[in-house]
């Protein structure tokens, strides 16, 4: 079991292994500039975990919610921070009360939505009329009286993604009412070391707690700092500040995902995608991260996992995990893995539900629960959200991807791929795959070319995403790929300069990367390519000479030009054919006489209305339907 050694931080950390490569090197992170990433909009919630401050002392409350007026606007009375030189050389406040549509207001600061008329602080480094520089800016809370309490923490959400180059964030205390500051740690790494900076997540607020027992005297402000580190860079937000008194037990659920995040090795259920396909399932396997919150250790803290496929529970549930945390500290974490005996055998949707326990006890129920789920589809492989969140697409020529785990030997079809706003019709894109190797001692990760790649697919600019779409192209293999189980692959596509892709989700276990033709490295978030598990995407089936047969369009569904190719045994006069599913003919083009062999049709669908379509090739006396999608 892997204990992580934090005072309280609710991100998920861990060291595994992949296959026999370790992976606990800390490669290097690809960071975006702005003129490589076009403006982001979030698509995920933080789920907090409540804390049950009834009962308890509490010095300090705020949530900013009592903050009116326009926003951005100012801070809470008592609260204070400093000012900073704007665009218009006028000073303004580096701290002010925002929502997350004003903190977003220059397209660059995607701060997750959180209920309903959500406000918070934050300093954006970005939008009008700041484009400020922030190398030292702060949220400082009135003075607070610590003499007479004990067992006092501060517990708040933050939202630091790190994005474009910004610097780290800190929690200060002063013990003589603001004149000197010291920074706080907020817990000790596996070393020992302090760990005195705020982790980073992309795509969630982060709850945090950390203990401030030594702190006793009647006049202590308490500071959040950070830095733009003199780059462009997004922002900082804190929100629902409470400084108080811990419960005894509290022991609670932060983060539940499908996978074992203690299991070595890949290829035995490691999965942590949001898409799998049936021919690459296996036994479940789901992981959560715990905190103990309350003053008391923890003794044998575990999880059960309640496992429905469908709606309908699956035999052997709950699943109770597969080991314990025992002597779980007071403000520690750590994770907690189950590996149930079932595997699904069809297409669905299996939902997870973990619930934590101790025998200690515990005195706040209600965050004792947490839930993930995953599709079991008919062939796409996936790790991303299935939303554009954003779109990269660095300055250079560039090949960007997903690891993809294969438990068994698979034959694929192709790789899909989403195609980003931004883009210019006309350029080209190929899909490839590598076999990944490990890392080598430097922690830079070895991939090998395979030799396969997908057809060249040409930009239409129909097929473009904006935020929150998931329109995906398939780029065919010329003939199925087979991918040996046991072995872990890079899906890449190969992109020019300017080509913008959609990313979804928050790179957590390195598994996405980005070639810049130098070298590899990290992205912070998940690209929007997957493997295509169905073979007949590829054209391995109009190669041959010997038969009349007919291919799936690509892209398919359509909203612009798709691709029909089609296989001749002799030559023939050839008549595409489109009808609507009442059988009303929308589109006839006469191609002529065709050779022998493979043949290709470009059909312009932008004209036709969004439904099911079926498409004809006829061939001398012999025709062939397939249906189409248009969007």
């Amino acid at each position: 079991m892997k204990k992580i050694y934090l005072l309280g931080l609710f991100t998920a950390v861990a060291s595994v292994s992949f296959a026999q490569w370790s992976v606990q090197q800390s490669p290097a992170r690809r960071t975006f500039t702005r003129s490589e990433i076009s403006p982001r909009a979030s698509i995920r919630q933080e789920m907090t975990p409540s804390i049950d401050w009834s009962n308890r002392v509490v010095l300090l409350t705020e949530d900013f919610q009592g903050v009116s007026g326009t926003l951005p606007a100012g801070l809470p009375a008592g609260w204070s921070t400093n000012q900073v030189v704007q665009a218009d050389q006028s000073l303004g406040n580096a701290f002010k009360t925002h929502s997350s549509s004003t903190a977003n207001g220059g397209g660059y600061w995607p701060v997750p939505q959180v209920g309903t008329g959500n406000k918070f602080a934050g300093a954006n480094d970005d939008d009008t009329p700041c484009d400020c520089a922030m190398d030292d800016v702060y949220l400082q809370s009135p003075a607070l009286d610590f003499s007479a309490a004990s067992n006092i923490a501060i517990s708040f959400d933050i939202f630091h993604d790190g994005n474009f180059g910004g610097g780290d964030a800190t929690l200060q205390v002063s013990t003589d009412g603001g004149t000197t500051f010291n920074i706080v740690p907020i817990g000790v790494d596996e070393t020992g070391a302090n760990i005195d900076v705020f982790p980073l997540d992309q795509d969630y607020w982060q709850s945090i707690i950390v203990p401030l027992y030594n702190v006793t005297s009647s006049t202590v402000v308490i500071r959040f700092q950070w830095t733009d580190a003199g780059s462009w860079a997004s922002g900082f937000a804190v929100d629902n500040v409470i400084v108080g008194e811990l419960p005894a037990n509290d022991i609670r659920v932060v983060k539940t995902k499908t996978g074992d995040w203690n299991q070595a090795d890949f290829g035995l259920g490691f999965w942590d995608y949001n898409r799998v396909p049936v021919t690459q399932v296996s036994p479940v396997h789901a992981t959560s991260v715990i905190f103990n919150g309350g003053t008391n250790d923890q003794v044998d803290a575990t999880m059960s996992y309640e496992v429905t496929f469908n709606g309908t529970a699956v035999a052997g549930s709950p699943f109770a995990a597969d080991q314990t945390s025992a002597n779980f500290l007071s403000l520690d974490k750590d994770t907690i893995s189950v590996s149930t005996t079932w595997t699904p055998s069809a297409v669905g949707t299996i939902q997870i539900t973990g619930t934590t326990t101790s025998a200690t006890g515990d005195d706040v129920a209600s965050n004792n629960t947490g839930t993930a789920s995953i599709e079991i589809t008919d062939f796409t492989y996936g790790r991303d959200a299935d939303a554009a969140q954003a779109f990269v697409g660095p300055t250079s020529d560039f090949e960007i991807g997903n690891l993809f785990d294969i438990y068994a030997d698979d034959s694929f079809g192709g790789i899909d791929v989403a195609i980003g706003a931004g883009s210019a019709a006309g350029d080209p894109i190929i899909g490839r795959i590598y076999l990944w190797e490990g890392f080598d001692a430097a922690g830079d990760p070895i991939f090998t070319d395979i030799g396969v790649e997908t057809l060249e697919y040409i930009f239409t600019g129909n097929e473009f995403n904006s935020v929150g779409e998931n329109t995906f192209v398939t780029l065919p293999f010329s003939s199925p790929v087979t991918l040996n189980a046991d072995n872990v692959y890079l899906a890449v596509v190969s992109c020019v300069s300017g080509t913008r892709i959609p990313v979804s989700g928050s790179n957590e276990w390195v598994v996405s990367w980005l070639y810049d033709g130098t070298s590899w490295g990290a992205t912070g978030s998940i690209p929007m390519v997957r493997l295509n598990s169905d073979e007949t995407a590829s054209v391995a089936s109009v190669n041959g000479t010997s038969s009349f047969e007919l291919g799936q369009n690509m892209p398919n569904p359509s909203n612009g030009n798709t691709t029909i190719v089609y296989n001749l045994p002799s030559n023939e006069r050839v008549t595409l054919t489109v009808r609507d599913m009442t059988g009303r003919v929308v589109a006839v083009s006469n191609e002529g006489v065709k050779p022998a062999g493979k043949n290709m049709i470009t059909l312009n669908t932008e004209a036709f209305g969004a439904g099911v379509y079926t498409y004809t090739i006829t061939a001398g006396s012999s025709n062939l339907t397939k249906e189409m999608m248009v969007k």
